[in-house]
């Protein structure tokens, strides 16, 4: 009991072995502050993280795990290459070969944990597979629109909200069959073309 909190994104799964002071990842996102000098280690499949007196936020996805941390500084030791240590705003992705570059990181970016969804110049593509995470039902879209791209922030506990502003401020069109059911088209006279 030192105070440390876990945060769980939607459709994560992690084992927390409090003997072992060890959390495994298993899938998702998670992020974790360790106010405290004793490290809890966070293991998956490309390596462990040692967090202590620093935050942390841990993504794993079927061909990386990316690593960015909000404050302090924590240990990195990948499953191939030597161990590294990342400091504030930084981040780094681990697969299977090891460790890639460090990179800067912008702390706003895991805002999930405040309920919102950021996007820098993101294919529309990835954003739509992300807001998908927090509505229920099927999210679809036709290719053509899957390079177009967004920025911005939007609140994640109103998807259809976020979809509104999506029609408006791209050449895209929403149809929302039932509440469950939503498929985006290219707009109608728009310069985006459907190859379907």
């Amino acid at each position: 009991a030192d105070g440390s909190t876990l945060q769980l994104n939607t459709d994560t799964a992690v084992n927390v072995d409090l003997g072992a002071w060890l959390i495994t990842l298993v899938r998702g996102e998670i992020s974790l502050k360790v106010p405290g000098r004793a490290p809890l280690t966070i293991g998956g499949p490309y390596g462990r993280i040692l967090v202590s007196e620093s935050e942390v936020c841990v993504r794993l996805n079927e061909t990386e795990c990316r690593v960015s941390v909000v404050s302090g500084a924590v240990r990195i030791q990948p499953s191939q290459g030597p161990e590294l240590t990342l400091k504030a705003l930084q981040q780094i992705s681990l697969q299977q070969s090891g460790a890639g570059p460090v990179r800067a990181f912008d702390a706003l970016l895991p805002g999930w944990r405040d309920g919102v969804l950021t996007a820098q110049n993101q294919p529309l593509g990835d954003f739509l597979r992300e807001l998908g995470r927090y509505r229920p039902g099927l999210l679809r879209w036709e290719p053509a629109l899957e390079t177009l791209r967004v920025t911005g922030s939007f609140q994640i506990d109103n998807t259809d909200r976020v979809l509104s502003l999506l029609a408006a401020s791209l050449p895209v069109e929403v149809q929302m069959r039932t509440r469950y059911w939503v498929t985006l088209t290219p707009r109608k006279n728009s310069s985006v073309k459907n190859n379907a």
